[in-house]
C-alpha cells in the first residue's frame, strides 16, 4: 500500500467497484483513508448506490488512475458523454483502464454523520495493471479536482442552493483556467473541463 501511494490518515481519489443487488457491478468515484498497515476507510453517501451495494455485499475493489476521462465517465453515469466510453468493470470489479487495483472485503459499517456511512474494508490483494510510472500533470489532477466540484453543483442545483452553486463554479473555473494553460487542447484533461462546462450549462438551464 505504501509504493501505491496510500499515506496513513490521507484521503486518496479512487473509483470503488461494488456489486448490486442484482449481480450488476457498479463504480463511483471516491475518497478513501487508509487507517493501517490493511484498513481502509470507504464513506459514502446513504443515498449512493455504493453505500447500498456495500451493506448487500461486503466485497469491492478500489480501483487506481489518474485518468480524468475515467472520473467523468464513473461520476456521471446518466449524462451523454460524447468522447467518453463507458468504463469495463470485470468479473472481479476490476476496471480494465484502471492502473492498479485494491480488493477488499468490507468488515463493518458504522455511522459517520447523518448522511453518510464509514465502511472498513481490509485488503485481501493488490492487481497492478500498469508499472510503469506516468509523470505529474497539473492539468489532470486539476480535472479530476473540476469534476469533484461539478457532482457538488448538481447536488446543490438539485437543493436549490445557489450560494454554494456559485461558490464551487468559481473553483470549477479556477480549476479550467490551469487546465486551459498547461494542456494541450487535444488533450485528455482538456475535453474533460469543456465536457464539465456543457453539463452545468444544461443542468442550470434546467434549475
Amino acid at each position: 500500500m505504501d509504493a501505491l501511494g496510500f499515506d496513513r490518515n490521507s484521503i486518496m481519489e479512487t473509483i470503488v467497484t461494488t456489486w448490486g443487488s442484482d449481480g450488476s457491478p457498479s463504480a463511483a468515484p471516491m475518497g478513501v483513508r487508509r487507517t493501517d498497515d490493511d484498513l481502509l476507510e470507504i464513506k459514502p453517501f446513504k443515498s449512493s448506490g455504493t453505500y447500498r451495494n456495500l451493506l448487500e455485499c461486503q466485497e469491492a475493489c478500489v480501483n487506481i488512475t489518474a485518468s480524468p476521462g475515467l472520473f467523468l465517465a464513473t461520476a456521471f453515469k446518466d449524462e451523454s458523454l460524447e468522447g467518453f466510453n463507458e468504463p469495463r468493470i470485470g468479473g472481479d470489479l476490476a476496471l480494465d483502464s484502471s492502473d492498479a487495483c485494491v480488493f477488499v472485503e468490507v468488515s463493518r459499517c458504522v455511522d459517520d454523520s447523518d448522511d453518510r456511512g464509514c465502511f472498513t474494508g481490509r485488503v485481501r490483494s493488490v492487481m497492478v495493471h500498469r508499472p510503469f510510472p506516468r509523470v505529474f500533470s497539473r492539468g489532470r489532477a486539476e480535472a479530476i479536482e473540476a469534476i469533484i466540484h461539478a457532482t457538488r453543483i448538481k447536488a446543490f442545483l438539485e437543493e436549490r442552493n445557489r450560494g454554494e452553486v456559485e461558490r464551487l463554479k468559481k473553483s470549477f473555473e479556477e480549476c479550467k483556467s490551469i487546465v486551459e494553460k498547461v494542456s494541450s487542447p487535444t488533450s485528455e484533461e482538456a475535453r474533460v473541463v469543456v465536457t464539465l462546462e456543457r453539463l452545468i450549462d444544461r443542468w442550470e438551464g434546467g434549475a
